[in-house]
C-alpha cells in the first residue's frame, strides 16, 4: 500500500510530539544520507549546476536538466520503488525528529531578520524557531566555537527566503553537515546566496540563479528547482584553505582570504555601448562614433563586499574624425580606488573616473563604419583596480556611467547615457543647446528634444551598428519607438530580424 508523503509527515509528527525534548541533535538521515537533492514531484534544472551525491524523486519520476547539470559521486533515482522512495521515508522521519526538538524561549527569532536584526546576526549552536516565515539578509554567522560539526536546527513555521547575495557561513569555515533548516512550507534561496546546511521543506525548494549550498535539498511534497547552483551530500568538513569562511569548493579564490567570488555583468560575451559624438547637436545620429563591447567582473569577499573590479573592453568602431576619449565613472570615491592598471584615474573628480583612452584616432587607423573600406582589427583593453571600504555588490551593481569626451576642443563636452549625470569636469553650459533637451532641475540628461538618446547600452555583443552617416532610426525601424517610450515598447528592436524591424542594407557587417 502506498502512503503519500503528506500523510507520512502527519503520522510521524504526531509520534514525534510525544518525545521528550533534549539538547539539539542532528536528525538521523538513514537512506536519505547519500542524497544531495530529493523531491516528491519533480527536479528541474537550468544551467551548469553541480551536485555531489545522489539525486532522487519519489513518488514522482520527472528529473529534467541533467545535463547540463553535473552529478559527481552519485546517480539519479526515480519512483517509489527506487532508493529515492526509501530516502523520502527517511527524510520525513528526519523532519519529524526536528519537530520534537524544542527551541528555548530565548531562541524564538520570530519577527527578526537573520543577518540584520540584533540578536540574529551571529548565533551559537542550538535550536531556533520562527512561528511563521523567516528571512536572511546580509551575512548570518553560525558561531560554531571552532567545531565545524556543531549542531544548529532552525524550525521555520512557513517560508524561508534569502535576499540576493546574502551569506550564511560557519565561523570555523566548515560546511555545516549538522546544520538543518526545517521549513513548514517552501524555501526560496535568492540569487547568488551562499548558504550553509541541509534544507528539508514540506513543500518546495527553489534555488535561484547562482545560489549555492553546502548541504542537501529535500522537498517532501513538491519540487526542487535549480539554476546554476551547487548542492552536496557530504558528511565531512570541506576545506577552507584561506580561512575566509567560504569552503574551497565554493570559493573562486581559495588561497586569497580577501577575495571570494567572481560576479560578472553578463553571462555571455558581454554588452555594447555606442555613442553619437556631435552632442548637443543630433548630428547624423548613426550612433557608431565610438562603439565598444564590455564586460565587468566585480570581485567580492566572503561578506559580498566589492574588493576588486575588472573591466574588459573591445573598441569596435570609431566613426569620425573627432578626437574622442572614453572613460567610466564608478559609484566610488576616488580615495577608495587604488592600484589602477590599464587606465588612468582622473584627478579633480568627485567620483572615481577611469579614462581608457583620450583620442580614438590614435587607437584605430580606420573607422570600421564604411562598407568597402579596409577594417582595423578591434582593439582590446582591460582595467583593474582595488576597492577599499567598498559597498556590497547589491549597492555597487553594474550600472556604471560610461561616457565619451570630445577632446578636439573646449569646453569639455561629455556624452553620457540617458539619465546619467556628467562628471565634475564636464561643461554644463552646453546643456539645453542645439538639439539637447537636458534639464538639470528636472533630472533629465542627454536626450534630444524628440526623446532620442545620444548613447545606448545594448545587452548583447557584438551589435550590428548602422553604416557611416546612417541615422539609426532608418536602419532599425523601431528604435525611435523604443527610445521615445522610455524603453517599454519594442524592447527587441536590436535583435528581432522579422520583416519591418530593420533595413539590412544600412547595417554595417563586420
Amino acid at each position: 500500500m502506498k502512503i503519500s508523503s503528506s500523510l507520512m509527515i502527519t503520522a510521524l509528527v504526531s509520534t514525534a510530539l510525544s518525545y521528550t525534548a533534549v539538547a539539539q541533535t542532528a536528525p538521523p538521515l538513514g537512506n536519505a544520507a547519500s542524497f544531495a537533492v530529493l523531491a516528491s514531484a519533480t527536479i528541474t534544472n537550468t544551467g551548469a549546476t553541480l551536485i555531489t551525491g545522489n539525486v532522487g524523486v519519489s513518488p514522482g519520476s520527472a528529473i529534467t536538466g541533467f545535463p547540463p547539470a553535473l552529478i559527481t559521486s552519485g546517480t539519479t533515482y526515480s519512483g517509489a520503488a527506487s532508493l529515492a522512495g526509501a530516502a523520502q521515508v527517511s527524510a520525513v522521519a528526519a523532519y519529524a525528529n526536528m519537530t520534537a526538538q524544542v527551541a528555548p524561549a530565548g531562541n524564538d527569532l520570530t519577527g527578526k531578520v537573520m543577518g540584520v536584526t540584533a540578536g540574529a546576526t551571529t548565533l551559537s549552536p542550538g535550536v531556533y524557531s520562527f512561528s511563521s516565515s523567516a528571512q536572511i539578509t546580509d551575512t548570518l554567522i553560525l558561531n560554531d566555537g571552532g567545531d565545524p560539526n556543531a549542531v544548529f536546527i532552525f524550525k521555520i513555521g512557513s517560508t524561508l527566503t534569502t535576499a540576493s547575495y546574502s551569506v550564511v557561513k560557519m565561523s570555523s569555515g566548515g560546511n555545516g553537515p549538522n546544520v538543518f533548516w526545517q521549513i513548514g512550507s517552501s524555501a526560496t534561496i535568492g540569487t547568488y546566496t551562499t548558504f550553509v546546511g541541509n534544507i528539508i521543506a514540506t513543500t518546495s525548494i527553489t534555488m535561484t540563479t547562482g545560489a549555492t549550498t553546502t548541504g542537501r535539498l529535500f522537498a517532501l511534497n513538491a519540487a526542487v528547482t535549480m539554476d546554476d547552483n551547487t548542492a552536496f551530500a557530504i558528511a565531512t568538513v570541506v576545506a577552507d584553505a584561506d580561512g575566509d569562511g567560504v569552503p574551497d569548493l565554493l570559493d573562486d579564490y581559495p588561497t586569497n582570504p580577501l577575495w571570494s567570488f567572481n560576479n560578472y555583468s553578463s553571462t555571455g560575451a558581454g554588452s555594447t555601448i555606442a555613442f553619437e559624438d556631435q552632442w548637443p547637436s543630433k548630428g547624423d545620429f548613426d550612433l557608431n562614433d565610438v562603439l565598444l563591447t564590455y564586460k565587468y567582473n566585480a570581485i567580492t569577499n566572503a561578506s559580498n563586499v566589492v574588493v576588486h573590479v575588472t573591466g574588459s573592453y573591445t573598441l569596435i568602431a570609431t566613426g569620425g574624425t573627432r578626437q574622442n576619449g572614453f572613460g567610466i565613472e564608478f559609484p566610488l570615491l576616488p580615495g577608495a580606488v587604488s592600484n589602477v592598471t590599464g587606465g588612468t584615474l582622473e584627478g579633480g573628480q568627485s567620483k572615481a573616473v577611469i579614462i581608457l583612452f583620450t583620442n580614438m584616432r590614435d587607437e584605430m587607423a580606420t573607422w570600421n563604419t564604411q562598407p568597402g573600406v579596409a577594417q582595423t582589427t578591434p582593439k582590446t583593453y582591460q582595467i583593474d583596480f582595488d576597492v577599499a571600504g567598498g559597498p556590497t555588490l547589491d549597492a555597487f551593481g553594474f550600472s556604471y556611467n560610461p561616457f565619451i569626451i570630445n577632446a578636439g576642443g573646449t569646453p569639455r563636452a561629455e556624452v553620457h547615457l540617458v539619465g546619467k549625470t556628467p562628471t565634475s569636469l564636464a561643461d554644463a553650459t552646453l546643456f539645453g543647446t542645439s538639439d539637447d533637451n537636458t534639464n538639470v532641475a528636472a533630472g533629465r540628461y542627454y536626450v534630444t528634444k524628440t526623446g532620442l538618446p545620444y548613447a545606448i547600452d545594448i545587452p548583447i555583443a557584438p551589435f550590428n551598428y548602422p553604416t557611416e552617416a546612417t541615422d539609426i532610426t532608418t536602419a532599425y525601424l523601431h528604435f525611435a519607438d523604443w527610445a521615445q517610450s522610455g524603453g517599454i515598447l519594442y524592447t527587441d528592436w536590436y535583435s528581432n530580424t522579422a520583416s519591418g524591424y530593420r533595413n539590412n542594407a544600412l547595417i554595417y557587417i563586420h
